[in-house]
């Protein structure tokens, strides 16, 4: 399905413009497989999790009807029908936010969704209005062609296209929860895990599906680019370091889920649209088996607590300073530079420095928590070590060169409007320059500079202020799943 060329069934105009319809090219198929292997799984494991839940029937209903609007974001053929079924895809999921009801903490996750949900929703439909009235609907099987209709036409000083891509930028930024649309995000962990998988592996996307749709539109503007990267790079700094500090496994995953994000429209911003679509399905998938297998957590902590480790001269040498730095910096940036030179998957410099960095960051991390496990001696683990390292980073950057080559005719590669190395290089070195002062400043100062930013984290991480009566839980059965959600609901908030 759109290997070939799109897959159309479109109601077209005399002049072959499309009315109405539904359109599959490979970025459509990419999404519409993705879409439907995710609500399948989902729904398996909410047969299973929501056995004898008097709202059993509701979920699967509106996960099904979910599933379907996520999937024709990816597949709609008009800008308008996109709109509907991003409206369509809020209203059902702000529903089945509300699976828990009457509980508190879920009312109140519905509201706050819906609120921020209808700021990016106005903020779609003005564009789209806009759109239609400048140049017409938006055929999404020829948007460049539309982005040149709309950037000859102004209103006032400011022009169409600018104030069009703006408005998908501010939609994107609610409904993939970036800064400062982000705090619907954290309390839809009153949601049962089902629900969560689905929004954390399908609709908190959207700002990255929305704009690889639109991207002639978006790469055209260097205001939106530039408004994209700025909130990409505050929102992965700011969640990445709540999750941090975050004890509980959903509350983690779900500060990780909006720091990804902020990621992955930073690679947007820069113009990697192929790196930020691979990014969308690897996160989904990711996420997806995380939420479902959160219930097993506790008891896998408890598995890797208990067996036996190796003695303290093993365990020293592997968790070493100097161990620590060649595997979780030397090794990942060595690796990268041999896939790179290797494979060369055709990325500007800009997004080569980001790739590279949140690769050695994210291998490194998991390098070193590998060796403080400590499965083998000291050899052994160093070596599976350094073999994880080389797989996972010829996987990563060899799956980046296959989406630029699968999509390589749908999304533009030379974006002169995309944020350009220096700034991406000002903005790492005057993040790098901010952590250091935080790490490192020594003293009484330093300690209670730590301080003060660990509680800044903690305060901002939306606690539960108010618990659940025994009147107003919801009717579950006692499976792990909903044994686990149930005993952290005081902290997943």
């Amino acid at each position: 399905m759109g290997v070939d060329g799109p897959v159309d069934a479109v109601v077209t105009d005399s002049d072959g413009v499309a009315i109405v319809g539904l359109t599959a090219d490979r970025v459509g198929a990419i999404l519409l497989l993705l879409t439907s292997a995710v609500g399948l799984i989902v729904q398996s494991f909410a047969s299973r999790s929501l056995l004898c839940d008097p709202r059993a029937t509701r979920f699967h209903v509106l996960a099904a009807v979910l599933a379907g609007a996520t999937s024709l974001v990816g597949v709609a053929a008009t800008g308008s029908g996109l709109l509907l079924a991003w409206v369509a895809t809020s209203v059902t999921l702000v529903a089945l936010l509300g699976h828990k009801a009457p509980w508190p903490a879920a009312v109140r996750s519905q509201r706050l969704t819906a609120r921020t949900f209808l700021i990016g929703d106005s903020a779609l439909l003005l564009g789209m209005v806009v759109a239609i009235v400048t140049v017409g609907d938006i055929d999404l099987r020829n948007v460049g062609f539309d982005a040149v209709a709309l950037d000859a036409e102004s209103i006032g000083p400011l022009g169409v296209l600018t104030l069009v891509a703006i408005c998908l930028v501010v939609a994107g930024v609610a409904r993939s929860a970036l800064v400062p649309l982000h705090g619907w995000l954290p309390s839809t962990l009153a949601a049962p895990t089902p629900v969560s998988a689905l929004l954390h592996a399908g609709v908190v996307n959207g700002a990255g599906v929305l704009l690889i749709r639109f991207s002639p539109v978006f790469a055209s503007s260097v205001s939106a680019m530039a408004l994209a990267f700025a909130l990409g790079v505050a929102t992965a700094l700011f969640a990445t370091a709540i999750m941090l500090v975050r004890t509980d496994v959903k509350g983690a995953l779900v500060w990780s889920t909006s720091g990804q994000m902020g990621f992955m429209v930073v690679q947007l911003g820069v113009g990697a649209f192929a790196a930020a679509l691979f990014h969308i399905v690897g996160h989904a998938l990711y996420k997806a088996a995380m939420f479902l297998g959160a219930g097993g957590a506790i008891s896998a902590h408890s598995r890797q607590t208990q067996r036996p480790h190796l003695g303290y001269a093993d365990a020293a040498t592997l968790t070493s300073t100097t161990t620590r730095i060649a595997m979780g910096v030397l090794a990942p940036l060595g690796a990268f530079a041999l896939a790179l030179w290797i494979i060369d998957p055709h990325l500007t410099a800009a997004a080569t420095i980001l790739i590279v960095l949140f690769g050695t960051l994210s291998v490194g991390r998991a390098a070193n928590g590998w060796m403080s496990a400590t499965p083998f001696a000291a050899w052994r683990t160093i070596a599976v070590a350094i073999g994880g390292v080389l797989v996972t980073t010829f996987g990563y950057v060899g799956g980046i060169a296959l989406f630029e080559g699968f999509i390589a005719d749908l999304v533009p590669y030379e974006v002169p409007s995309a944020v350009g190395p220096v700034w991406v290089v000002a903005v790492l070195a005057a993040i790098g320059t901010g952590v250091l002062v935080v790490a490192f400043t020594p003293g009484p100062r330093g300690a209670a500079l730590r301080r003060n930013v660990y509680g800044l984290l903690l305060s901002t991480s939306t606690p539960v202020t108010t618990k659940p009566s025994s009147s107003t839980l919801p009717q579950t059965t006692n499976s792990p799943d909903n044994t686990a959600e149930l005993a952290t609901a005081g902290d997943h908030g």
